[in-house]
């Protein structure tokens, strides 16, 4: 690419708005820096990447990475043998490996499959992270924790410190001192604790002079007596710095011995970024990849410079399909020289792998080059006229051309005369059509329009354009030429008529015909664009009531869940209450040798099914199903359903009944009497085994519940389960599980040739 087209198209200008997305300088320089991709395996690449991390984005509902630190001059010192990093360089490493961590954290490998690549190039180093915070904190200081030596040998100074401090103040309050003293003070001067003195009684206390005031009238003596306090204070912070050095190189060293991890997850870190605003820049505008295409199809497309400085814009339709070349036409301020903009720079933005902010159903086409000739340019350097530029900077696209190339040609030949420049104007879009490459081109000219309406090469299309409040629509009517509105403005701001009339007398009959042609398609236009904008208004009034109507259907569904949901709690609670009921029954009937209760407790059990099937909760019906009405026998067929009532075929009458008055009718299956059987006791001691090895928790217990319930039926008291050793988890549940049973049991370990701990026998009492 030129830069030159790049700069007329505003990429870069695009770019340095998109790099706002992060707070990042790195990030920032790698985005000013993006170029459209020059081989499509690579673009592809990035596409996908691109989409799998904005799909994470809508999974998970955030993005983990906001600020991190530069650790680029770090990694430089980092790789130089016996080199040491600064406190501020080794906790900015271990800041970055929690940023490492947590992205890693963020990219699921079941939803990735490109992503996969930075992913694995991500290694957190927990370990390194941890002794860097444990031996430096936020302010960059080494911590008394970094080494058993610092700790004591800050301690040291504290103490030392304390003790100065502790002399000095007597000093200070020493009455005798009184008149020498300038202010009682302790401070520092040459990394020496001193005092302030007056400088006519500097030798009435008897020390050293470290430093005198600006002004001369105090002297800052460092006393006797805490001279060797202070000369052990001084190598004590020497002693400290050694120790620090110590610790700094011992983690510069760890850092070294895992800096190709750290380089690469550096490297990963900016690449995901870079991701990253991408994907912020098109959740934010609704920015899509398009499918590619042999044709450039951009619906609803939009310029994004407009978008995220907050301008008004009108959504366009660029299309350029079929026919490789568009010849725009229309009035000034129209909207032409933004159609182009906008379809060269969307054009390349998708190229660089940005998403662009059109409807989902358009579709692109990725040109190998995107060339631009815009402007009314003039060249004082070079001595160029605007129309000598405009012929130099077309002849350089010309030669550098391809048959995949976009060419954008805005007002074509501007600067001479316009029988000259539509004679040259035809010969460029000639010269084009021989190169076969791809053209989008607006023009007044009308010898240029004519010639495109003739051409097999050309579409045409024009700019939309209000009469009545003469203002542009900013719409592209396509297979329409744009009519001059020089003659209808004039007359509109009130320019004599007869002036209007004498400059018709001088304009060629067939251009006032061609002209009058163009304005009753204006017309229809302006009808067609009305009928438009009301059935948009329509269609959004229809979106809405069907966002409502689905909102309502989404809140009943969910309330017909929530009500089945309490029916199934209830009927749960009436299961267990029978079980329980019918566990006393029949260790009743056992102690009595009597069925009389038992046969009373079926009876009963029976009487209350049926008040709950007369209570139970609406069948749910759908098209197709076999029903009766409720005590019939006369089967149906359901064809439709609205609202409480379905309409039944009961063959080929059809009748509307309501809901509540059809079952459903089971032809598979065939109802089942059950019955209680009561075993008794086997005159034989038995030892049966249930074996619960290798299930889960859940499992386990819903098994045993079965297994229990059957033991109760056949009158056994005693049995064994097998759970194994494991990690006794299995064996803690089956316990827990028998001590919630409604009947009394007890249970212990089996026997060691019987499996022990492995092993639980029970027994159940009182049956």
């Amino acid at each position: 690419m030129r830069e030159r087209d790049l700069e007329a198209i505003e990429y870069k200008k695009f770019l340095s708005l998109l790099s706002d997305y992060t707070h990042n300088d790195l990030t920032k320089k790698v985005i000013l820096n993006l170029k459209p991709f020059d081989r499509l395996e690579k673009l592809h690449k990035e596409i996908k990447k691109t989409q799998e991390l904005f799909s994470l984005f809508i999974y998970k509902g955030y993005l983990p990475l906001t600020e991190y630190p530069d650790i680029t001059e770090a990694i430089k010192v980092a790789v130089i043998e016996d080199s040491i990093l600064s406190p501020k360089e080794l906790f900015d490493i271990a800041s970055f490996l929690k940023v490492v961590k947590e992205v890693k954290n963020f990219i699921d490998l079941n939803q990735v499959d490109t992503l996969k690549e930075i992913y694995q190039n991500l290694t957190p180093l927990k370990e390194l992270e941890k002794i860097i915070t444990d031996s430096i904190d936020s302010s960059y200081s080494v911590k008394d924790s970094a080494s058993t030596d610092l700790a004591r040998i800050r301690k040291e100074i504290k103490e030392v410190e304390k003790h100065i401090n502790s002399l000095l103040e007597n000093i200070l309050n020493k009455t005798s001192y009184e008149e020498a003293i300038q202010e009682k003070i302790i401070t520092i001067r040459r990394e020496r604790f001193v005092i302030p003195v007056k400088y006519n009684y500097v030798n009435k206390i008897k020390g050293i002079i470290q430093d005198r005031s600006s002004s001369g009238n105090t002297v800052y003596v460092e006393p006797f007596e805490v001279v060797p306090l202070n000369n052990k204070l001084s190598d004590l912070k020497l002693q400290e710095q050694i120790e620090i050095r110590k610790i700094l190189k011992f983690l510069t060293d760890l850092v070294r011995s895992k800096i190709d991890f750290i380089r690469k997850s550096f490297d990963a870190i900016l690449e995901f970024d870079v991701l990253q605003v991408k994907v912020r820049y098109a959740k934010e505008y609704n920015c899509i990849f398009p499918k590619e295409d042999e044709n450039l199809r951009l619906y609803n497309a939009k310029h994004p410079i407009f978008l995220m400085k907050s301008k008004t814009f009108y959504p366009i339709d660029i299309i350029l399909e079929n026919k490789k070349g568009l010849i725009i036409t229309g009035s000034n301020t129209g909207g032409k020289t933004v159609a182009l903009k906008t379809a060269g720079l969307l054009s390349l933005l998708y190229k660089t792998a940005i998403p662009i902010p059109v409807d989902d159903h358009s579709t692109v086409k990725v040109f190998d080059e995107v060339f631009i000739d815009i402007g009314d340019y003039q060249s004082i350097e070079e001595n160029l006229s605007t129309f000598s530029y405009h012929v130099q900077n077309i002849k350089e696209i010309l030669q550098l051309t391809s048959k995949n190339s976009l060419i954008l040609l805005d007002e074509l030949i501007p600067g001479t005369d316009p029988d000259f420049a539509s004679a040259l104007g035809i010969g460029i879009l000639d010269y084009i059509k021989s190169k076969g490459s791809f053209v989008i081109a607006s023009t007044h000219l009308k010898k240029v329009k004519m010639y495109a309406l003739q051409s097999d090469y050309y579409r045409v299309a024009s700019v939309g354009f209000d009469k009545e409040t003469l203002q542009p629509t900013y719409k592209i009517h396509y297979d329409t030429v744009g009519e001059s509105m020089a003659f209808y403005i004039a007359e509109k701001l009130g320019l004599p008529n007869e002036i209007l009339q004498t400059a018709k007398k001088y304009v060629d009959e067939d251009i006032l015909r061609f002209q009058d042609l163009a304005s009753e398609f204006s017309k229809m236009i302006n009808q067609y664009e009305h009928k438009l904008r009301e059935i948009e208004t329509l269609q959004k009034s229809l979106q809405e009531e069907k966002e409502k109507y689905e909102k309502l259907v989404q809140q009943l569904e969910k309330d017909r869940k929530e009500k089945w949901k309490e029916s199934l709690k209830d009927i749960q609670r009436y299961i267990e209450s029978v079980k329980e009921e019918g566990y006393e029954i029949l260790r009743q009937v056992k102690e009595e040798k009597s069925g009389s209760k038992l046969e009373r407790f079926i009876k009963t059990k029976k009487i209350e099914l049926e008040e709950l099937k007369k209570e139970e909760v609406k069948e749910e019906f759908k098209e197709g199903d076999i029903v009766r009405l409720k005590g019939k026998t006369q089967k149906g067929t359901i064809i439709s359903i609205r609202e409480d009532r379905a309409n039944v075929d009961f063959g080929g009458l059809k009748v509307w009944v309501e809901l509540s008055k059809l079952e459903k009718v089971n032809e598979e299956k065939k109802e089942e009497k059950k019955s209680f059987v009561v075993v008794s006791k086997p005159s034989v001691k038995v030892m049966p085994s249930i074996n619960l090895i290798g299930k889960t928790k859940e499992e386990a217990i819903k098994e045993l519940e079965k297994y229990i319930d059957n033991i109760i039926l056949q009158g056994l008291t005693t049995f064994k389960i097998i759970h194994g050793y494991g990690t006794g988890v299995l064996r803690k549940a089956v316990r827990e599980y028998l001590d919630r049973l409604p009947y009394k049991v007890r249970y212990e370990d089996a026997p060691y040739h019987e499996g022990g701990m492995g092993a639980t026998i029970v027994y159940l009492e009182n049956h």
